[in-house]
C-alpha cells in the first residue's frame, strides 16, 4: 500500500527504519539530486588508458578465439602500466598496477612470456597466478577471503580475471550475473574500486563470417550478459586462418564513455605487439573465397630458387609482389604442410626450393 497522508508517511518511515535497524547498516544505494551530479568531481587518477577505455570502478573485456593472444594482450598492459606509452594504440594516462588472476599459463608458460621483458621495473607494479590448483573457485568463501586480502595487500587499479569461463563454468545469462556479483564482493569499493577486466571468449564464427566494427560485439560468448555489463570491450581478430600468421587485429566494439578509436593490426611477440603498418585491409575485409590457384609452383620457386634463405615473411611479400596473392594466400603457399611444402626445405627460420 503506497502511503498518501502525514500520518501513513510517519509510519511507513517507521517501518522502514526498523527494517534498517534489522540488517547490517551497510549502504546499498544511494540517490543524487541533478545538482549533486552536475556538481560532481571525478576523481583525476581514475582515467588509466585511452578516452575513458579503462577507468577505475569499470568493467572492459578482452575478447577473441582460443589462442589469439588475449593473454598476451594482458601481459602487454602490464608493460604499459610501467612503462607509460600507448596499449594497442591506446595512450596511458598514468602508472598503474595490474592484479591478473588466471587459470591458463602455467609457470613454464609465464617464464617465457615475461623473459625478454624488463621485469625488474615491473616488480612493484604487477602480480599475476599461477594456475590455482582448484581453479576459480569464487563460490568457496575461504577463496574469496584470499583473494580479498591479497588485493588489499597489493592494492591495484586493475584486476583481471583469465578467462571468465573459468570462474563462471556454464555459459547461461544467470550464471554470468551471479558470478560477476561474487567477484564484485572482493573488490573495493567507492574511491578505491579499481578496473575490472574480463578475458572472454568469442564464440565460433559462421562459415565466411566476417564480423567488423560495432557488430564484434555479438561475437562474445554470453554477449547480451556480459556485453550489457562492460563499459568498453576489445576483440581480437586473427588477420588469416594460417596458424603461423603471428598477426592480429584489435577493435574497440564498444565504448559507453568516449570514442571507439580506429581499428588496428599488430603482431604478437613475446609480451608485446608490435604495430603493423601496411596491414591490407582490403583483403582481410573482403577475403577471397578461394585464392589457392592465383599461386603456382614456379611462383615458389622463382621467389626462392638461387636465394640464400629468406624467412618466411620475407618470401610471403616476394610472392605478393609476383602474384598479387593475398597475404594469407602467400603464407599458406609457403607452409610446410602446404601445397608446395615437398619442395620447401626450413633451416631455422629460413626457407630454401629443394
Amino acid at each position: 500500500m503506497i502511503p498518501r497522508g502525514l500520518n501513513e508517511w510517519g509510519e511507513f518511515l517507521d517501518a522502514a527504519a526498523r527494517t534498517v535497524a534489522n540488517g547490517t547498516g551497510e549502504r546499498l544505494i544511494e540517490f543524487l539530486s541533478p545538482l549533486q551530479i552536475k556538481n560532481y568531481q571525478p576523481r583525476g587518477d581514475d582515467l588509466l588508458v585511452g578516452d575513458h577505455h579503462i577507468v577505475r570502478g569499470g568493467v572492459f573485456i578482452i575478447g577473441g578465439a582460443p589462442g589469439i593472444g588475449k593473454s598476451r594482450a594482458t601481459i602487454a598492459l602490464c608493460v604499459a602500466a610501467r612503462q607509460g606509452g600507448e596499449w594497442f594504440g591506446l595512450p596511458v594516462h598514468r602508472e598503474f598496477k595490474v592484479m591478473i588472476i588466471q587459470t591458463e599459463n602455467g609457470r613454464l608458460r609465464l617464464r617465457n612470456e615475461f623473459w625478454d621483458l624488463d621485469c625488474e621495473s615491473m616488480e612493484q607494479s604487477v602480480r599475476i597466478t599461477p594456475p590455482p590448483p582448484f581453479g576459480l573457485c569464487f563460490k568457496r568463501s575461504d577463496f574469496r577471503e584470499q583473494i580479498a586480502r591479497a588485493i588489499a595487500e597489493f592494492k591495484p587499479d586493475i584486476v583481471i580475471i583469465d578467462p571468465w569461463i573459468s570462474a563462471t563454468h556454464r555459459d547461461k545469462s544467470e550464471d554470468y550475473l551471479d558470478t560477476l556479483s561474487v567477484i564484485r564482493s572482493v573488490l573495493p569499493t567507492e574511491d578505491i574500486a579499481p578496473a575490472l577486466g574480463i578475458v572472454a571468449h568469442t564464440r565460433k564464427p559462421q562459415p565466411n563470417e566476417r564480423a567488423n566494427g560495432c557488430a564484434l560485439l555479438h561475437m562474445l560468448s554470453g554477449s547480451f550478459t556480459i556485453g550489457a555489463v562492460a563499459r568498453s570491450v576489445f576483440v581480437m581478430q586473427a588477420a588469416s586462418d594460417d596458424v603461423e600468421d603471428e598477426r592480429i587485429v584489435w577493435t574497440c566494439c564498444k565504448n559507453n564513455d568516449g570514442k571507439l578509436g580506429p581499428r588496428s593490426a599488430w603482431e604478437r611477440q613475446n609480451g608485446v605487439f608490435l604495430p603493423i603498418r601496411d596491414f591490407d585491409w582490403e583483403t582481410f575485409d573482403n577475403p577471397p573465397q578461394d585464392g589457392r590457384g592465383k599461386i603456382k609452383q614456379h611462383h615458389v620457386m622463382t621467389v626462392l630458387d638461387g636465394r640464400l634463405g629468406l624467412t618466411r615473411k620475407e618470401a610471403a611479400v616476394d610472392l605478393q609482389k609476383l602474384t598479387k596473392a593475398d597475404q594469407s594466400t602467400c603464407y599458406r603457399a609457403l607452409a610446410p604442410d602446404g601445397r608446395f611444402g615437398e619442395h620447401l626445405h626450413y633451416e631455422g627460420h629460413r626457407i630454401y626450393w629443394k
